[in-house]
């Protein structure tokens, strides 16, 4: 049984999740927000926790993951139970799965027929990652406010494609 802990910030409370993988359900205990449910996929604690508290303050429902197999693990889990992140928020750089294979292993698993969802890619490689077709490349580092305006584009984009 492989074990792994999402965590879920939700107005201020920080909530863990256990998920295995023998569980048939996970459920968000969401604490009164409705937003959209943002995946952040970052191996460094700190950006995580700013970018999980931004996005919170925002209205977005945020699971963290700190690396690529950690996040597939959670994207399975919420897939078998009809959940879907509304946007990718995914570090390129990271230690046991990096974000170009967490990108592949995604799409490949996510249900056909359903749009996948729109991922934010940010890196401090400043080469041309057009490979991973990613709806944004955001360079590192990046004031709080660019990203933002790329997350509320880009959900908007993806919400007019569906209409």
């Amino acid at each position: 049984m492989i074990d792994i802990t999402a965590r879920l910030q939700s107005r201020g409370q920080m909530t863990d999740l256990s998920l295995a993988q023998t569980s048939p359900h996970f459920s968000h205990e969401s604490a009164g927000t409705d937003g959209p449910l943002i995946l952040v996929v970052e191996d460094h604690a700190a950006t995580q926790n700013v970018l999980a508290s931004v996005l919170d303050l925002h209205g977005y429902q945020v699971v963290c993951a700190a690396n690529g197999q950690e996040a597939l693990e959670w994207l399975e889990q919420a897939l078998q139970t009809e959940q879907r992140p509304a946007l990718v928020l995914l570090d390129l750089f990271m230690p046991v799965m990096n974000g170009a294979d967490f990108l592949a292993e995604m799409r490949t698993r996510w249900p056909q027929g359903e749009p996948i969802a729109p991922v934010i890619l940010f890196t401090v490689d400043q080469g041309n990652h057009d490979d991973l077709a990613c709806t944004v490349v955001l360079p590192k580092p990046f004031h709080i406010r660019d990203l933002l305006a790329k997350l509320k584009l880009a959900l908007a984009a993806e919400q007019m494609r569906s209409q």
